[in-house]
């Protein structure tokens, strides 16, 4: 041993650095020989340079090494003190007859091992003659042997035992057991060409158990050969079978496998040409028109794809798919988005779906109706001018298209007004004063300007040269020129309800809480996602789907779904703790009545509008309530409002409104006020319908039964709520019977059921599609339903109350009848969300109401309540796959606090609903993780890892979606693509980086991907300025370029701010 080299070595630099200069001068020189040493005599070295214990006081002189030419090494015995293989602290003693038959000579060969000791000898004498080689320790003759006799005073473990595994081990899970695959018999069984063998497939199988290797993912011979064959056998089949649409779809798939080597240029460019040969045979095939637009965008710039699109339009232009995938290739693309060239898309589209099947090309598609197109293509139209900022041209073009299809109809609300705009300037002077950054100042400033100059100038006769010398804005000019290009007359009347409808929610109202009304609706698409506005949210603040269940059960979701509203509301907004929220609820206000004035007082499309206002005024007193922003006076202003639509001519004689105004005065109780005040209103309406007949027909008159029985039953006033249901079973009014005939005769006479089978049948003989109107009227079999299963609940027949809806979701309205229907769909829809209201009916509600009733039964048990919260988790789940859009099954399936978070999580991502799936999600888990941190600070302050893993929770959400993920599944994959063209997405995700311990690098990559998927949204700018400030600058800049709506400009507000 070299003295230098006997050192401990803690480090693997110690362990390079001891390496012999002999073998730095072979390495060095490169010889082909590869230097071999002694098994024992390397390990040897290493083991008596990182163990001191091992390694004795002597060492060996320079002069005593063995020369490097010489081709053998003289084995040498150890010197004393340095005999490290026996160690004293280790040593057992041997019994005196074993010594005395062995002598000293200790045992260092192992017999179980002799195969490989052997085929190891083998290989170093083989090598010997080309290799220098250097030994340490003793010869051969007096080699020590490393076995154990069976006479040792311990335990020594050197074959796996399966009761360690499973008898003695209970409490540890399967991948903490120990595994005993022993793969290294010695300690000098290993080389840097030895691999455990089954190590990799060991952990996959023990850790990750079903996940694929990537080696087995390249195909045989045989197989590819197979796939040659068919692929052949599909490019004959498409040509003898043109029509058959899944040959098209197979082929695409067999051409994107790559067979032939080719480079993926030539494949996407194959694949292309196959699906224009397709879409010849099938001109609109949704499936080949998605496909063939991915595959353009995935193979060429979008400059390119914009040509091919262009191409594609001129063969068939009325092609709603290709217009939006030409408008995304302009807005969507950084390099190519500016205001001025999506607008001119948005023109030709427009004009074109005017003009119609006016010349001879496109004759071949006089069938295609145009109307749905055309307000398909406005809300887009629409919806960009709102996210980019431009709000005075989107109240222009609102305005315009309105009165051109009402021309009886003025909209001269929808200008600005100088009272109105007053506050803002004492809320500028108090910014511009109050000495914070300049970057904050201009984001204050611009968002107070776009809540208050969000309307246009009146159209005044004067120039720009005036407007400037008189301190106007000169792009609050917006003139009938300026959006004539985009607004046009629908070519039937009876499409103006949805134009009206579709407005409605372009100004951030929310509509209906159905499935079926969306899609009807058709305002979300895969290029373009939801809506950015998060106060869409909260239409299951103004739509109750029964009241029956305690709101205290969603209460604190609500309140986090506030706290975010607060945080993502973009102004202008009706929220109220938004500044200038009064302005702006005023203005929807008003819309919501001129539409409703817009037809016949007797027709029922104007009651629809009415309602709608009624549900603004819901929103605005809960929000309020939530928020701590609503206080008496708001109050009382509000109530007079309400009393005042109500009580005008054309709804006084309504049953319909005053059932709104019930739930208005309802919705404003607190929890210990007396409700008699909304009871009162029902007491009312239902005594006036008793003195107009006998028996209960109207559809109005029987939802506010309906209504008012749950609103009894939630305060537990179970025997007047009983006797309304009782009287509506009986298709009577509740003068003609008392509580004793009504609940004698419910027992003895099936009326009530007849009722509503004969609703059943008479669904034969109705259209399966409806009328839009029919989405927000009240539906007989509906409500004779929801009677009949309350009722059986207050008599505490749940299982009958749970039969009847399972018989009527089985057979009149299965899931097959409805995809053939869109009356059965929509019907099913409303019963399935009855069925859960029952499911989740509180305790006392199951009671019997007397201890004689014949029919009363037991108290429900706690097996019972499980059992019915099974129930309730499985109908919510499969209602979610159903109809994943429908508010009340989300926000549901959200409040589940008993439900594992990877369940919860995992169908919120399977479900499909967009940016409202993922909304829920966020908002469920601020519930859930709140609650921990909550316990946290109880227990002694906010725990720094709780709060960490708070975070890293919530940020694990949005990275799931994103391609970099290597574990997204398809779900997933397409969840982002309507994902990543939502602002509200990209905004949750950078405000959940830049807390206190995130870094501005991580926030600044997630705003340039932001900013890469969503170029046109000025709110990200606005985020973006505000968590990396550092940035503004820049940020500015790209605003001005692409011109996006700025309302304050920086050099303006310096000059501000110094004066």
């Amino acid at each position: 041993m070299w003295p230098k080299y006997s050192q401990a070595a803690t480090t693997n630099q110690h362990i390079v650095a001891g390496i012999p200069k002999f073998f730095k001068n072979s390495l060095a020189k490169g010889s082909s020989s590869a230097i071999r040493l002694k098994r024992g005599s390397w390990l040897a070295w290493q083991v008596a340079s990182m163990f001191p214990a091992y390694s004795g006081t002597a060492a060996k002189k320079k002069d005593d090494r063995s020369a490097p030419g010489k081709e053998k090494d003289v084995e040498r015995p150890p010197p004393s003190g340095v005999d490290w293989r026996n160690n004293s602290s280790f040593g057992v003693d041997a019994p005196a007859d074993d010594k005395a038959e062995n002598g000293d000579r200790p045992q260092w060969v192992s017999s179980d091992d002799s195969e490989s000791s052997a085929q190891s000898e083998a290989e170093d004498e083989s090598s010997a003659e080309e290799t220098p080689q250097i030994t340490a320790g003793p010869s051969a003759s007096t080699q020590l042997r490393l076995d154990f006799d069976g006479k040792e005073t311990f335990y020594v473990d050197k074959k796996s035992n399966n009761t360690f595994r499973s008898a003695s081990v209970r409490s540890l899970t399967r991948p903490t057991k120990p595994t005993y695959r022993i793969w290294m018999k010695r300690l000098t069984d290993w080389s840097p060409g030895l691999r455990p063998r089954r190590l990799e497939r060991s952990r996959n199988r023990r850790y990750i158990r079903g996940v694929a290797s990537g080696a087995d993912d390249k195909p045989s011979e045989l197989e590819v050969q197979k796939r040659q064959e068919e692929l052949k056998e599909l490019k004959v089949a498409v040509q003898r079978e043109p029509q058959c649409e899944a040959h098209w779809l197979s082929l695409h798939r067999m051409l994107a496998l790559n067979l032939d080597k080719a480079n993926r240029l030539a494949v996407s460019e194959h694949q292309l040409h196959s699906l224009e040969e397709a879409l010849a045979h099938h001109p609109s095939n949704e499936r080949l028109l998605h496909l063939y637009t991915e595959t353009a965008a995935a193979a060429y710039p979008a400059s390119q794809v914009a040509i091919l699109l262009e191409r594609m339009l001129e063969k068939n232009p009325f092609e709603y798919t290709l217009w939006t995938s030409l408008i995304m290739a302009t807005q969507g693309t950084m390099a190519r988005c500016n205001v001025p060239d999506v607008m001119r898309i948005y023109e030709n589209s427009m004009r074109r779906m005017h003009l119609g099947h006016t010349d001879a090309s496109s004759q071949r598609f006089d069938s295609v109706d145009t109307d749905p197109i055309m307000m398909k293509l406005f809300n887009n139209c629409c919806l960009f001018l709102r996210q980019s900022g431009n709000f005075n041209q989107l109240f222009g073009l609102i305005r315009m298209s309105v009165e051109l299809n009402f021309p009886d109809q003025a909209m001269d609300f929808l200008e600005a007004t100088a009272a109105d705009e007053q506050p803002l300037i004492e809320f500028e002077e108090l910014v511009l004063s109050s000495g914070l950054p300049m970057a904050q100042i201009w984001i204050r400033v611009e968002l107070l300007r776009q809540a208050y100059h969000y309307l246009p100038y009146p159209q005044m006769r004067h120039s720009e040269a005036d407007a400037v010398e008189g301190g106007l804005d000169t792009q609050r000019f917006v003139f009938s020129s300026d959006v004539c290009r985009y607004a046009y007359p629908l070519k039937a009347p009876d499409n103006r309800l949805q134009l009206m409808l579709l407005v409605v929610q372009l100004l951030k109202m929310p509509v209906s809480t159905s499935e079926c009304l969306a899609e009807r609706l058709g305002t979300r698409t895969d290029q373009f996602g939801d809506s950015d506005a998060v106060e869409m949210m909260l239409a299951g603040l103004a739509e109750r789907s029964s009241y029956a269940v305690p709101i205290d059960q969603s209460l604190d979701f609500a309140k986090a779904l506030m706290a975010l509203a607060k945080d993502l509301s973009v102004t202008p907004s009706y929220l109220p703790h938004m500044i200038g929220s009064e302005l702006y609820a005023a203005t929807v206000g008003k819309f919501l009545l001129s539409a409703a004035a817009a037809f016949r007082p007797a027709e029922p499309r104007r009651q629809i509008f009415v309602v709608l206002w009624f549900r603004l005024q819901r929103i605005i007193l809960l929000a309020g309530k939530l928020s701590g922003k609503m206080d008496a006076g708001k109050l009382h202003d509000m109530r007079c409002a309400v009393r005042h639509m109500v009580a005008r001519d054309e709804n006084r004689d309504v049953a319909r409104m005053f059932v709104e105004y019930g739930t208005w005065e309802f919705e404003r109780l607190e929890r210990d006020d007396d409700p008699e005040r909304a009871f009162k209103i029902f007491m009312k309406l239902i005594q006036a319908g008793a003195e107009e007949g006998e028996f209960l027909t109207c559809p109005q008159m029987m939802l506010a039964y309906v209504v008012f029985a749950e609103m009894l039953m939630a305060y537990n006033r179970r025997e007047h709520a009983l006797h309304l249901l009782c009287c509506m079973n009986m298709g009577v009014v509740v003068d003609t019977l008392s509580q004793e005939e009504a609940k004698r005769a419910t027992r003895t006479s099936n009326r009530g059921l007849e009722l509503l089978t004969n609703e059943v049948r008479a669904l034969d003989g109705m259209s399966p599609t409806m009328l839009l109107e029919e989405y927000f009227q009240p539906h007989k079999l509906v409500l004779y339903a929801r009677a009949r299963c309350l009722m059986l609940c207050l008599f505490s027949r749940f299982e009958e109350a749970n039969s009847l809806l399972l018989d009527l979701l089985a057979d009149p309205l299965s899931q097959a009848k409805a995809q053939t229907s869109e009356r059965r769909r929509f019907l099913r829809e409303q019963l399935m969300e009855l069925r859960m209201t029952v499911l989740q009916l509180p305790t006392p509600a199951l009671l019997p109401l007397d201890s004689t009733d014949a029919e009363a039964r037991e108290a429900p048990t706690p097996s019972l309540v499980a059992a019915r919260g099974k129930l309730l988790v499985s109908l919510v789940r499969s209602g979610l796959e159903e109809f994943p859009r429908n508010m009340a099954m989300l926000l549901r399936w959200s409040t589940f606090s008993t439900l594992e978070w990877h369940k919860l999580r995992a169908q919120l991502i399977r479900t499909e609903a967009g940016v409202a799936s993922l909304l829920h999600m966020v908002v469920a888990s601020s519930c859930r993780f709140g609650a921990s941190m909550q316990q946290a600070v109880g227990a002694g302050g906010l725990q720094v890892h709780i709060q960490t893993a708070v975070r890293n929770r919530v940020i694990s959400m949005f990275e799931t979606f994103l391609p970099t993920n290597p574990h997204r599944t398809e779900v997933e994959a397409r969840q982002w693509a309507v994902l990543r063209k939502n602002s509200l997405y990209w905004r949750l995700y950078l405000r959940c980086l830049s807390d206190v311990n995130a870094s501005f690098e991580r926030s600044k990559e997630c705003l340039l991907s932001a900013l890469d998927e969503c170029p046109w949204d000025k709110a990200i700018y606005i985020d973006g300025a505000t968590h990396v400030p550092q940035e503004l600058g820049h940020l500015q800049d790209l605003m001005i370029e692409k011109q996006l709506r700025m309302f304050a400009v920086p050099e303006e507000l310096d000059i501000l701010r110094r004066l």
